[in-house]
């Protein structure tokens, strides 16, 4: 079954995966459904689609859905993505029950997935609401209500020429005549533009928010604020500037010193000084100046630098200072601050496309709310320029001076007070690979979260199930996507002594037979802590409904031997581990466990005992073990106490 869950980024994965779905499902339905070629083959094309919005909207998890996976794919997604009539739209619905009948047959349901009867009345109750939602032209994006709009005008949209030049017609049109033919809904901010910006709305997972005086404190300790205040108390009533707009050499060398920026003036190196001949070439203490100037610090005066009225009083109101410094940062560009446009490596479109980035370069922590490895960023940073320019030089090299980009514009970051920085240990460091990991601070995270807001993102906040019980956290959160899962796991645990969260888990976890549930309580565990958690996790061992998920659990976080994870002389904890080895390591993972118990004979002497198995995942392992292993035994013994196991339903 596991080969139906791809990894993020696995393309070639999902196609040969889908392919092979899609393939089965036809040869299910033309045999065992009663429909003719063309009904088999319009449901195929609307599992195609289905399929293509897991994998680039939902998971790739292709066989496991829920009920809010349905309701986002039809009454969400089809509404203002898919540009097909009210009349070709209506059978996907019963497609999709199809469907997931098929793979309840199959036995290649997911695990997680809700079950057949309440998917089934799900789509069937809905079907009224997904077709006036398709018809509903409120409902449509960008892309579907351009298409709509081409069509009505007798373009063929399958035309790319008639389609790009009816594209170029509308953009030349006025704005009160792009917005009569496209709906204000899902123009949005577009029509402000020139040219249709059919970018995707993004949504970012939910955070659990500093409260105020974490923030207030956050924000009055960053960095830059005690500089700019000692800058303006230096540069009081005025200093003299040279022609070229930078302060004298003796004033530099006090600024220097003073704001403590860390550059050498007239540097050795060996028997040769090198004079500084300009307070150009300190770059650091240039970046200040002109940080300084955008936020109102000081300003050009006759000649002068002087201070300002904000200046001179900037740390009598931190917070408001904070967020004018951070706004005057981006205005300029983090990059850009610190670049001279005469230096001897000057790639300014580059300096260009990643100050556009703007905060967009931290996401990856504001979203894990914890430190993420920088290398990371500069990973994600690099592919975006390499899809955007050539170059002369091998990409890898490329990634080195990208990678100093970003270490210059986190350094930015954190002289700002937005993010902190921590390095490697010097026997992980490498000349090749920024070092490191980054995190957001208190004011960090409200700064970004407003900043994101601001460019279109939608940001939720974590806490809506901070005061429930663990019942009602597990129950919740059992219907969510992960991104809203692990806020809202956060925030509740922010709110609670973790043994006493622990123990309340637990108490829950003893009495609730459901996998689901005991895996996310599980999740949560891990969140608590190994440490705290651990102790509770081993009184679930004696729980029967829990066993196989708690060794499962100890193993994983190097509690317990592997061997532990052979626990044969109970089919449910068994069929549980077995099950949670599938999903986590996949096929390898399965026949890893079932070797534990020995020779061929003694692993289908298992095999053939587990058709009577309490666990819920028992067929979805047996189907998989039939499929997966790789002696043939044992996979015959697995087929056998499937089909025993169902004809014992009968």
């Amino acid at each position: 079954m596991m080969k139906y869950n791809i990894e993020e980024g696995d393309e070639r994965g999902f196609k040969a995966a889908s392919a092979e779905l899609l393939e089965r499902f036809s040869r299910w339905a033309a045999s065992s459904g009663g429909f003719d070629d063309d009904e088999v083959d319009e449901m195929a094309s609307d599992v195609d689609l289905a399929l293509d919005w897991k994998w680039n909207y939902g998971n790739g998890e292709l066989t496991t859905w829920r009920t809010h996976h349905f309701e986002e794919f039809l009454i969400r997604w089809c509404p203002r993505k898919l540009s097909v009539s009210v009349e070709d739209s209506a059978p996907i619905p019963l497609s999709l029950v199809v469907f997931v009948t098929f793979l309840d047959s199959e036995g290649i349901l997911g695990a997680g997935s809700s079950t057949l009867d309440s998917l089934s009345s799900f789509a069937v109750s809905r079907v009224d609401e997904f077709l006036t939602a398709m018809g509903d032209p409120s409902n449509f994006g960008m892309a579907k209500s351009l298409f709509a709009a081409a069509m009505s005008d007798g373009i063929d949209p399958t035309d790319q020429d008639e389609l790009s030049g009816w594209v170029e017609r509308y953009n030349e049109l006025p704005e009160e005549e792009r917005r009569s033919l496209i709906p204000d809904s899902a123009l949005g901010s577009a029509i402000s533009s020139d040219a249709i910006d059919l970018s995707p709305f993004l949504r970012l997972p939910s955070v659990v928010l500093p409260n105020d005086d974490e923030v207030a404190a956050s924000k009055a300790a960053a960095p830059i604020l005690k500089i700019f205040s000692d800058l303006a108390q230096f540069v009081g009533d005025g200093i003299k500037l040279t022609k070229t707009g930078n302060p004298t050499l003796t004033d530099a060398r006090a600024l220097v010193d003073l704001l403590g920026t860390g550059e050498v003036m007239d540097p050795k190196v060996g028997d040769r000084t090198f004079k500084t001949t300009s307070a150009s070439e300190l770059p650091k203490l240039s970046q200040v100046l002109t940080w300084a100037k955008k936020a109102g610090v000081v300003r050009v005066v006759h000649g002068k630098l002087v201070a300002t009225k904000r200046g001179l009083g900037l740390l009598k109101d931190p917070s408001n200072s904070f967020d004018k410094a951070v706004d005057a940062l981006l205005a300029i560009g983090p990059l850009q601050s610190q670049r001279r446009n005469d230096g001897w490596f000057v790639w300014p479109e580059v300096i260009e496309m990643l100050d556009a980035m703007g905060v967009n370069v931290i996401i990856p922590p504001y979203s894990a709310q914890e430190p993420v490895e920088l290398t990371d960023i500069v990973e994600t940073a690099t592919e975006m320029v390499l899809d955007e320019y050539e170059f002369r030089i091998p990409d890898d090299k490329v990634k080195v001076w990208i990678g100093r980009d970003i270490e210059d514009i986190m350094d930015a970051f954190a002289l700002g007070g937005l993010i902190t920085r921590s390095w490697a240990s010097p026997v992980e460091s490498s000349s090749e690979s920024p070092l490191g990991k980054v995190a957001l601070t208190p004011a960090g995270v409200v700064t970004v979260r407003r900043l994101l807001q601001d460019d279109g993102f939608e940001v939720p906040v974590a806490g809506a199930h901070v005061h429930d019980s663990a019942e009602e956290l597990l129950r919740a959160m059992n219907v969510e996507e992960f991104p809203v899962v692990y806020g809202e796991i956060r925030a509740w645990l922010q709110a609670r002594d973790l043994d006493h969260a622990a123990t309340e888990i637990t108490d829950f976890l003893k009495v609730v037979d459901e996998p689901e549930l005991i895996n996310m309580g599980l999740m949560v565990m891990s969140e608590i802590g190994v440490d705290v958690a651990e102790p509770h996790v081993r009184e679930l061992v004696s729980t029967p409904s829990a066993r196989g998920f708690a060794l499962f659990w100890l193993v994983e976080n190097e509690k317990l031997e592997r061997e532990a994870l052979n626990d044969r002389s109970n089919t449910g904890s068994y069929v549980d581990i077995l099950a949670q080895m599938l999903i986590t390591d996949g096929p390898d993972g399965l026949r890893e466990v079932l070797d534990m118990a020995g020779d061929c004979e003694s692993q289908v002497e298992s095999v053939s005992s587990l058709w009577n198995s309490p666990s819920l995942a028992t067929e979805v392992v047996l189907a998989a073990i039939g499929e997966e292993s790789t002696t043939k035994q044992v996979a015959k013994a697995a087929r056998k106490a499937l089909f025993k196991r169902r004809s014992a339903r009968l």
